[in-house]
């Protein structure tokens, strides 16, 4: 199957803006929900989500490339059997990120105890594009879907995570403003005022535990 060009405003940027602003929305609500703190995280250049009905993927944000993987576990590919060749044409730098990152958070074992990646459907792009071998419909049925306020714009987006966790307005506002901060600087260091850690408004040991992780996870860190 042939990689196609879909559309034209997704890119890198605004993929990975949408992954920053559900992580904060999460890191700011899992004080209150710790028990779904498995929904999002972090490692190194790596965004996991995650659901409770079959479907999880990962997306690499490395260089000048983004490279997405999901598996929807309702579902069975048999079309696509083989998890590389979701990479067909793709550039060699997006394979070489979806073989040594990207699929390794999407191992299964095998019935001879071996591992190896198991996905229904994936994409890559860089800064001016979005491809992949399957159609948007294709990407959303296979585990796309996770991404669906993800790919929302950011006014947009912050309502409906305001909806999803019952967000104060306060904690909405908090959403917004270490969301403006982390777009602006990326990769600089940011610090909690204990003004700002009280809005998030829980004295819940264990969800206060998971939102210091949660949080450290993308550079943000509580002011001791």
């Amino acid at each position: 199957m042939k990689p196609v060009l879909l559309n034209s405003q997704l890119n890198k940027k605004s993929l990975w803006s949408g992954c920053i602003l559900a992580s904060i929305a999460h890191a700011i609500m899992v004080a209150h929900y710790p028990e779904l703190a498995y929904e999002h995280s972090w490692d190194g250049d790596n965004y996991s989500v995650v659901d409770g009905s079959g479907g999880r993927g990962t997306i690499t944000f490395k260089g000048n490339y983004f490279v997405g993987a999901f598996r929807n576990e309702n579902y069975t590919r048999t079309d696509i059997p083989i998890a590389l060749d979701f990479f067909t044409e793709a550039p060699k730098e997006v394979l070489e990120l979806a073989k040594n990152e990207t699929l390794e958070y999407l191992l299964e074992e095998n019935d001879d105890g071996t591992t190896s990646p198991s996905i229904t459907t994936a994409f890559w792009g860089d800064n001016d594009t979005f491809t992949s071998v399957d159609n948007i419909i294709k990407i959303v049925r296979y585990g796309g879907y996770l991404l669906e306020r993800h790919l929302t714009e950011p006014d947009s987006a912050i309502e409906s995570w305001r909806d999803y966790y019952e967000m104060t307005s306060e904690q909405v506002s908090l959403l917004k403003s270490i969301y403006d901060r982390k777009v602006i600087n990326p990769h600089g260091k940011i610090i909690l005022s204990k003004s700002e850690i009280e809005i998030i408004g829980t004295a819940d040991q264990e969800g206060l535990s998971e939102s210091i992780t949660s949080f450290e996870e993308i550079g943000v860190y509580w002011e001791r």
